[in-house]
């Protein structure tokens, strides 16, 4: 038979036999599915069309970058200022679509939650094959919709695009 024991070391807190629960931690999980699949729906369609204006606003106003060479923090603005020399970049290696294969949610708690998406991208020279590859997004449901603070390419851009063969064309 176990017995609770107030926690005298954190406020809020039970107890039992060596196992600390804290009394918040089993509450449901505010942010509804329809929520982020809407969230994700929409960052698709953005993404498709290069339409990095529209995908800085799924963003929080300030998130992170990260991926295997490092990570960035920045504002929606800066990464605005950053987004015609991005949409030009995937002109010239032919870049043509772009669509969600696969997203996994893991609920982190009631106001955060982790979605991994497999995307799948083609490109002129790799014709209606789809190039595949994950990232992972930390999504915070603080306030009237949900936003992205953070994202992490699980693989180098750079290195992946260059081993497909998919360098610039200046046109």
């Amino acid at each position: 038979m176990f017995t609770q024991n107030i926690c005298p070391l954190v406020t809020g807190v039970t107890c039992n036999h060596g196992f600390v629960f804290e009394r918040s931690y089993f509450k449901s999980i505010s942010m509804s599915r329809d929520q982020l699949d809407n969230l994700f729906s929409e960052y698709e369609t953005a993404f498709d069309k290069l339409d990095m204006k529209r995908i800085s606003g799924y963003c929080a106003d300030n998130f992170i970058s990260a991926g295997p060479k490092g990570s960035i923090a920045q504002s929606r603005k800066e990464y605005e200022k950053k987004a015609g020399p991005a949409i030009e970049f995937y002109k010239s290696v032919g870049r043509k679509s772009a669509k969600i294969i696969s997203k996994r949610v893991m609920p982190i708690c009631n106001e955060y939650s982790m979605v991994v998406v497999r995307w799948g991208v083609t490109f002129e020279k790799t014709g209606a094959r789809l190039i595949e590859f994950d990232i992972s997004y930390i999504v915070q449901e603080t306030g009237i919709a949900p936003k992205i603070i953070l994202l992490i390419s699980h693989e180098d851009e750079g290195a992946a695009m260059k081993k497909l063969g998919l360098e610039p064309v200046l046109h």
